[in-house]
């Protein structure tokens, strides 16, 4: 009687004990599992990112360039020295972040002390947004034909031009952001231009920017895209 207690007694620590190593081993069998999907997420986005734009494929980055804008007049960054201008990407077909960041860009624009500003939106759709698209989509938004222009170009131009923002730029893919170019021709800054606290700021250093005096080699007449 007392030996078989003294057996019971001592059974449930040893199955306890046995059994620990089992657990040990499922415990770091699930964090190396969970280890590797997170390496896997790490190098399937910086694939993505190479995807993007690979080293070299689409030329160095402009920090100069020429687009077509939906009047069928040529854009030329160069024009617009003296000017306060904001870039921003979109395409046509796009029914979410691009509503929210033109909504916003309608909303400064409309702005009375905001006037001398340009409003550059440059299509990442080029094969779509023809300039007959542009000009259908600028009407939805009743954008001002001198003030608020619709641009397109050849998809790997528009990847070179996003590069010399140090932004990424794919087909039908783009980031919210709005770039304020000031009279210098010079990135003054970058904004969210999806939200409205950030349209603030970038509307706080806008009206800076016109208070400011344009340089001496600033073009002496206005550029105007409007048929």
């Amino acid at each position: 009687m007392t030996d078989r207690m003294e057996n019971d007694a001592g059974g449930v620590p040893a199955e306890s004990g046995s059994a620990l190593p089992f657990v040990l081993a499922a415990a770091v069998m699930l964090a190396a599992a969970y280890g590797g999907w997170k390496w896997w997420q790490v190098q399937e986005y910086n694939r993505s990112r190479g995807a993007a734009i690979p080293a070299g494929a689409v030329g160095p980055p402009l920090t100069e360039f020429e687009l077509s804008e939906r009047s069928g007049r040529p854009f030329r960054s160069a024009d617009m020295r003296g000017k306060v201008w904001v870039v921003s990407y979109f395409f046509a077909s796009c029914t979410g972040e691009c509503v929210r960041l033109n909504t916003n860009i309608k909303l400064l624009a409309d702005e009375a002390d905001l006037a001398d500003v340009t409003w550059v939106s440059i299509t990442c759709d080029p094969d779509n947004d023809t300039l007959e698209a542009l000009q259908v989509y600028a009407d939805r938004w009743h954008a001002d034909p001198k003030r608020w222009l619709f641009c397109r170009a050849d998809l790997d131009y528009l990847k070179r031009i996003a590069r010399g923002m140090n932004m990424t730029l794919t087909l039908r893919g783009h980031t919210g952001y709005a770039v304020v170019i000031g009279r210098a021709g010079k990135i003054r800054n970058v904004y969210d231009a999806t939200s409205r606290i950030e349209c603030g700021k970038l509307a706080a250093l806008l009206r800076e920017c016109l208070a400011e005096e344009p340089p001496a080699d600033a073009a002496a007449e206005p550029v105007s895209t409007a048929t």
